[in-house]
């Protein structure tokens, strides 16, 4: 039995990330600042912790879905 590619965690994660990046880029020619940086650094700094919790979630998914 054949699974849909587009229902795998892997892609759906992947697209998130690249959702979250293409904000950050879309926001890199702004010179926008809060707290006296530049908001694209703050994407970038919470993109840290965005990334971290979106591998959590990829390995539980996984992990699940394997069992």
């Amino acid at each position: 039995m054949k699974s849909n590619k587009l229902k795998d965690p892997g892609i759906i994660l992947t697209v998130a990330l690249i959702i979250y990046a293409l904000l950050v880029f879309v926001w890199w020619p702004a010179d926008t600042y809060w707290l006296g940086v530049s908001l694209v650094g703050w994407l970038m700094f919470f993109g840290l912790f965005y990334w971290f919790i979106l591998g959590v979630i990829y390995v539980f998914w996984i992990e699940t879905k394997e069992k």
